[in-house]
């Protein structure tokens, strides 16, 4: 089946501003975005009465996520606010492209009740043809890379009391052993 798209993830993108088009154009306040807001969905809400469209909830809703991360995602993704023993346990370097960066903002989502996070490791692949590339080379690295900072999302999550409402699903190298 199909969720309604309300339930669509957002990507954050590495450098910029963490989710496209977050800012509003040059000239437009925050004000005046709630006021256009506001007008929008008392139109669409009484588009909805006539026509009955479950989408125009959809649409009403995700222009009401959409100001809401303009709003907050800005303070959510500044991880340089942590502390430095919250830096040390993760790994994390601010400013810069990581997992480990990543590992502990989606800590910081799920502090802020987001239901679903996924992380994802672009260098996973070690089906390489030799060189650097492959799994015998490439291992040790790419264990540097995630397992501290996944290690210590979990420890965060638990000292945090948010492990028992959150479920970890951590899925890596389909079981190959590095003997060529």
């Amino acid at each position: 089946g199909f969720l309604p798209s309300g339930f669509q993830g957002v990507e954050f993108r590495r450098s910029g501003d963490p989710v496209l088009f977050l800012s509003n154009p040059e000239g437009v306040t925050r004000d005046t975005r709630r006021q256009s807001l506001d007008a929008l969905r008392y139109l669409n809400a009484r588009h909805q009465i006539d026509a009955g469209d479950p989408e125009i909830a959809s649409r009403i809703e995700a222009y009401e996520m959409a100001f809401r991360m303009q709003t907050s995602v800005p303070e959510l993704a500044d991880i340089s606010k942590e502390t430095a023993a919250v830096h040390e346990m993760y790994g994390t370097s601010p400013g810069e492209a990581s997992f480990a960066n990543n590992c502990l903002l989606a800590r910081r989502l799920v502090e802020r009740g987001v239901r679903f996070v996924q992380l994802y490791h672009r260098g996973w692949d070690t089906h390489g043809a030799g060189g650097n590339e492959d799994i015998v080379n490439k291992l040790a690295a790419l264990c540097r890379e995630t397992d501290r900072a996944a290690a210590a999302l979990v420890t965060d999550l638990k000292q945090r009391g948010l492990l028992e409402s959150t479920i970890v699903v951590w899925g890596g190298e389909f079981g190959r052993t590095p003997m060529n």
